[in-house]
């Protein structure tokens, strides 16, 4: 595509978005993900810090994709990430804002605390949106202050990483979130029932039944994994009731019958399903009874992946992984940009990802930006990659695009 030679990856980290005034960078030939699809190649301006003109032949412009389920661990866990690794990961897989869970040390479940995570996002080179906790330690008993949340900058509650939310605890806690003007998340699963199929089933149609009984407030399910669970959310939807859901990139591409060669790399909550499941996930996402495409990005050191902890890191894969699946382009618009900031009540503020839809490369956890290297796709060769990310009108990440 006349590019030049492969070059060192450049990364502009914290303060990259302040200061000086915005300029436009043309963009040749480039074509356009929008609500109906890819666009014929166009010259595309953008703001991106620099009056310059570059040659996008063969490239995809995108606004900033949003993963709207991510755990940061920051505060408490550093070994595994921190706002800083996570926000350098997030861009160098194409997530110029991602949603940050509780699951914190402490957890975020005063005003105070996330006053104090929305103060520091503000110094990173993308946004990062701040959700709060459902209840107190994330115990599933004493709600938080949820009008108190939103005043201090949350744009949702979730108890995610914990499943101990009774069916009375939960409709208090939609209705208080409903009062507050602020969605709940939950990771559906009960837990007397293990995490098998049933387990997600069961806590969905038990959150269902709350929201019937919980005026305005809004229900979003988190890592849809199961048909029995596709089936529920919709028949609600046809009903009208206000939930949506999101999938994983590993749920549309992984399966139960993966687990054995992965070992321990393996363990995700909820676990990867069957075949059946996977197909089933995959059509309610091109149908829209799933909305989003969120990774649940939960990072771990090796040592804890190895004594089998739950969960995979996310942002560095997931474009690659989604495009190898061969998702229609108006889905990805859907699922990445437009229904994650719809549900969080977000707007896309000069945000821009430029894709290489045909570069090949070989996932390697060791060159990742996180601190998190737990992926079950190490050593797999792809297809796609981020050649540029631009966050609050400033280039973010590069990787070789020709001047012209």
């Amino acid at each position: 595509m006349g590019r030049r030679p492969p070059s060192r990856d450049r990364w502009r980290g914290c303060g990259a978005h302040s200061g000086g005034t915005t300029a436009l960078m043309r963009l040749h030939h480039v074509r356009q993900l929008t609500s109906h699809g890819l666009s014929s190649p166009r010259t595309v301006a953008i703001a991106a810090g620099g009056a310059e003109d570059r040659d996008a032949t063969g490239l995809i412009l995108s606004p900033g994709w949003l993963d709207l389920h991510a755990h940061l661990r920051d505060p408490g866990f550093p070994e595994k990430e921190t706002l800083t690794s996570g926000a350098a990961s997030a861009a160098f897989g194409g997530f110029t804002h991602v949603v940050a869970m509780a699951n914190t040390m402490p957890v975020t479940d005063k005003p105070d605390r996330v006053r104090e995570l929305v103060a520091r996002a503000a110094d990173l080179p993308i946004r990062v949106s701040v959700v709060a906790a459902v209840s107190i330690g994330l115990e599933g008993r004493q709600l938080t202050d949820a009008t108190g949340m939103k005043a201090a900058g949350a744009v949702a509650l979730s108890d995610d990483g914990r499943h101990l939310l009774a069916a009375e605890t939960l409709g208090r806690a939609l209705r208080a979130a409903a009062r507050a003007g602020l969605p709940v998340l939950i990771h559906a699963q009960s837990e007397h029932l293990g995490n098998g199929p049933d387990a997600e089933a069961t806590a969905v149609a038990e959150a269902l039944r709350s929201l019937a009984q919980a005026p305005g407030a809004r229900l979003h399910i988190q890592h849809v994994s199961t048909r029995a669970a596709v089936d529920l959310i919709s028949a609600a939807k046809r009903q009208g009731f206000a939930v949506t859901a999101e999938v994983t990139p590993h749920h549309l591409a992984l399966t139960a019958g993966d687990v054995a060669s992965l070992g321990p790399f393996g363990n995700v909550s909820p676990p990867l399903r069957s075949i059946d499941d996977r197909a089933a996930v995959r059509e309610a996402l091109d149908q829209g009874v799933i909305d989003v495409i969120a990774t649940d990005h939960a990072p771990h050191e090796i040592a804890a992946k190895a004594a089998g902890a739950n969960g995979f890191h996310g942002f560095e894969t997931a474009l690659a992984v989604l495009i190898g699946l061969g998702l229609d382009p108006a889905v990805l618009y859907r699922a990445c940009v437009q229904r994650p900031r719809e549900i969080i009540g977000q707007s896309v503020e000069d945000e821009w990802i430029l894709i290489d839809p045909d570069r090949e490369w070989t996932v390697d956890s060791s060159s990742f930006k996180s601190r998190g290297k737990n992926t079950p796709f190490d050593g797999r060769r792809v297809r796609g990659r981020i050649v540029m990310t631009v966050c609050r009108g400033q280039v973010i990440v590069e990787r070789m695009l020709q001047r012209v």
